[in-house]
């Protein structure tokens, strides 16, 4: 005799084994069902995806444009007002949860690239003034390489201090670097893996040079919330000493 298993969603049956006596159960799903949801559940994924991804768009079209918004004058005008609220911006692209990297992006377009345009506008190829302008948009450009990383890095000490509360920022800050540093593949070429030991010892110094600089903050979340932010201030404080963004 024989068991009959049926599909419990479709009732067909996807196979047959000895049995006393004939027997039909309904468990189990046949492959063809089981197909079908697979193919269903990445739908579902794609789609939430999609919502995700346009409602972070969404905030960041918004964080971004809220000041083009407030001005209808000149570019250097819409430059200067993007740059003079520069932190308080990026505080609310880590806030919302809006991607970093597209506020990264934003701001190489909106603000590095721009400055270069404008140095070779103001400057004569002769003027000293303009190779000391040049290093200044350098400077920023080589901190946007690494900022998105800085913000990682900082993720995984908050993390950590939310695991274990009696733990100084200081000891944080050094165990991340131990663990990420040890964690990083040796499978991948010697040029990328000295790039990413490189980028790792630049946002770890960037930790401690700005947990320094607020170490004397007693509330650890304010601590590390200013920390976060200190690469966008530095941004705005070094685009701001260029002639043509100086505060009139």
């Amino acid at each position: 005799m024989v068991k009959y298993n049926h599909c419990e969603r479709c009732k067909s049956i996807y196979n047959t084994e000895p049995w006393i006596g004939e027997v039909h159960a309904y468990t189990g799903v046949c492959p063809s069902c089981m197909e079908k949801e697979q193919q269903e559940d990445i739908s579902q994924q794609e789609i939430a995806e999609d919502y995700i991804g346009n409602q972070f768009d969404s905030e960041q079209v918004e964080v971004i444009n809220e000041v083009h918004e407030s001005t209808q004058s000149s570019p250097i005008e819409f430059e200067k007002n993007l740059l003079s609220g520069l932190e308080q911006k990026a505080d609310e692209v880590f806030s919302s949860g809006a991607s970093v990297e597209v506020f990264i992006k934003d701001i190489k377009d909106a603000l590095v690239e721009k400055a270069r345009e404008r140095i070779e506008e103001t400057f004569q190829s002769f003027d000293v003034g303009k190779i000391d302008a040049q290093k200044v948009v350098d400077y920023v450009e080589n901190m946007c390489n690494y900022v998105s990383d800085y913000k990682d890095y900082m993720d995984c000490v908050v993390l950590k201090l939310q695991e274990k509360p009696n733990m100084k920022v200081k000891t944080a800050i050094e165990k991340v670097f131990k663990e990420t540093i040890s964690n990083i593949s040796k499978n991948v070429a010697k040029d990328t893996l000295l790039n990413k030991k490189t980028t790792l010892k630049t946002v770890f110094e960037e930790a401690v040079e700005c947990y320094n600089i607020y170490s004397d903050t007693e509330d650890v979340m304010e601590l590390t919330r200013k920390m976060v932010l200190h690469p966008f201030k530095t941004i705005q404080n070094k685009l701001s000493t260029l002639p043509f963004y100086t505060p009139s």
